[in-house]
């Protein structure tokens, strides 16, 4: 991963969320020794979501994003997709698809007609207008993160999908789909019926959320109330600590849906 980004010739940063992982993968990384690295973990595997969600509220960058840790997907792309940024300043995100005419795909005739199937139902449920949501390699500028993330529920493998979706409910639609190079390699983690029924189950919930309930729009609502009554009462207290207070609030809430 670092010398991958060290093409960049950036500042960079590489998170590390162990998700409750008992295979040595947090003092591994530890062990590499280089200040660029931080590790996060935690005993109980909580999910995806819970993970990436754990990260980002750690992340300091300008761009910010993921990739899955198996490395199915090479690290390079996390690198092409940020250099797509500086061409598309305007792009909210630039996400990897296997669906791209230019991909390399090699993974099992099942998860591609699971995958199949679910794009088609993400197409006639949202307004996301891109052919792949669930490859394990995104980058996302700050603000539509700052914005999305403290509003998301889904803990597990319909993150990605939640996350797209309410974005493109605040206008952050702009997204760009870049080929991946994908060579699958199990990990013991495979997709089975009981992952694929909670997928259903839990898109399902985000149409209802966004369609019927409005609930992010509300959340939102919520929060930005929540963040003007904590500046107003800090402008009473102390005027200089006005944007920390207001920064500590925000970065609390994507802790407290972790």
């Amino acid at each position: 991963m670092l010398r991958a980004l060290e093409g960049l010739q950036r500042p960079c940063e590489v998170i590390v969320v162990s998700d409750g992982s008992t295979d040595g993968t947090a003092e591994r990384a530890r062990a590499v020794g280089d200040p660029r690295i931080r590790v996060l973990s935690y005993e109980e595997n909580q999910g995806k979501g819970v993970a990436v969600t754990c990260g980002l509220a750690y992340a300091r960058g300008r761009l910010v994003g993921w990739l899955d840790s198996d490395l199915d997907i090479d690290p390079e792309v996390i690198v092409q997709a940020a250099r797509r940024f500086d061409r598309l300043p305007e792009v909210d995100a630039v996400i990897g698809s296997k669906r791209h005419r230019d991909s390399v795909v090699d993974y099992p005739s099942i998860r591609r007609v699971y995958s199949w199937g679910f794009q088609l139902l993400v197409r006639m449920l949202f307004r996301v207008n891109v052919g792949d949501t669930q490859v394990g390699a995104k980058l996302f500028r700050r603000e539509m993160l700052d914005t999305v993330v403290p509003l998301l529920l889904i803990k597990r493998y319909a993150y990605d999908l939640e996350l797209l979706a309410v974005g493109a409910e605040f206008g952050f639609d702009r997204v760009e789909e870049m080929p991946v190079h994908l060579n699958y390699r199990f990990s013991g983690s495979g997709i089975g019926n009981t992952v694929v029924r909670r997928m259903f189950v839990d898109t399902l919930a985000i149409a209802y959320r966004i369609h019927l309930r409005h609930w992010y729009v509300r959340r939102y609502a919520a929060l930005q109330r929540q963040r003007k009554d904590a500046a107003a009462n800090a402008e009473i207290l102390d005027e200089d600590k006005i944007v920390p207070l207001t920064e500590a609030l925000a970065w609390g809430e994507v802790m407290v849906n972790v």
